[in-house]
């Protein structure tokens, strides 16, 4: 027998959720190996002209898909829906790339990770949602949290602060993902996210260009696989098992970036970050579970349509 039959074996003889948990585990790593080839590539890369390559990559690998179902498989009767999905899920990956510039990669990734907590915000303001008492106090929790990851005595750095514009353009990102899965299939929605996504970036990356060494191009190409095949691995995780098993799962790439940000770029969280870390951390997952049992607006879409 194969090893992938091995595998395969193997992994069909173990519950479902344990399925979706070693999947989930398995898409958190890549991801944050993503993000760590993105903050080694920024240093000496604009921002826009990585995003670039991320969008571009990515819309090269669905050229398969593409040619599988022709013009009738692109063809929306709400473009404008996938434009503002792809212009805020755009710009929460260019906010969380010039934040890698300046912030260690576990304080970019905690704030870029609460965005469960700005959906309850936008939610109760702007919908008119009902929040009720647990939510909103672990709204509160988390947000107590952030305050001391960014430790904001002193100013907001740039980077904190865009690392949370990120999460606010996450969080709409996700809204707005929500209302397309009523008539728009996933990959149709995942192809205009990458197109658009492109064509936002050109422009900025046209001004702020600089030709990729042969070794840049390679982080480059490595960003873009990395997170085509780490939402790959989510998709399955949450199609093996429960999400109210599997989402707060997806937090874990929270210290995986702690430990990848201390072993490849020699950076440590100081005390009140990492307290801060964990509290984010608790407080999301909490917002996720119940979210997810309430099935309200602020339950996350299915996985295969996030930002990344």
């Amino acid at each position: 027998m194969s090893l992938h039959r091995r595998l395969k074996a193997w992994g069909d003889s173990k519950h479902p959720n344990v399925r979706g948990a070693l999947w989930s585990l398995a898409g958190g790593v890549v991801l944050t190996l993503m993000f760590a080839a993105v903050k080694h590539v920024v240093a000496d890369m604009p921002p826009f002209v990585v995003g670039l390559f991320r969008t571009g990559i990515a819309l090269l690998l669905l050229l398969p898909w593409l040619a599988q179902v022709g013009i009738d498989g692109i063809k929306t009767k709400r473009p404008l829906d996938h434009f503002l999905r792809s212009l805020t899920g755009i710009g929460s990956f260019v906010c969380l790339v010039f934040a890698l510039e300046t912030l260690i990669l576990s304080d970019s990734i905690v704030l870029s990770f609460s965005y469960p907590l700005w959906s309850i915000v936008i939610a109760a303001i702007f919908m008119g949602e009902r929040v009720r008492i647990r939510r909103t106090v672990a709204t509160i929790v988390g947000f107590i949290g952030v305050i001391l990851v960014v430790k904001p005595d002193g100013g907001l750095s740039p980077g904190a602060i865009l690392a949370l514009c990120s999460a606010v353009l996450t969080t709409l990102a996700l809204l707005n993902v929500k209302r397309l899965t009523t008539t728009e299939p996933p990959q149709r929605i995942v192809f205009y996210f990458f197109f658009v996504g492109t064509l936002l970036l050109l422009p900025p990356a046209i001004l702020t260009w600089k030709t990729p060494s042969w070794e840049q191009l390679g982080w480059l190409a490595a960003s873009g696989v990395l997170g085509v095949i780490g939402q790959s691995c989510l998709t399955r995780a949450y199609r093996a098992g429960d999400m109210t098993v599997i989402q707060p799962l997806d937090f874990m790439r929270i210290p995986m970036a702690a430990g990848m940000g201390f072993l490849l770029f020699d950076e440590v969280p100081d005390g009140l970050a990492a307290l801060g870390t964990f509290i984010v951390m608790v407080a999301s997952s909490y917002i996720v579970y119940r979210a997810s049992r309430l099935r309200t607006i602020t339950a996350p879409p299915r996985p295969d349509l996030a930002v990344e």
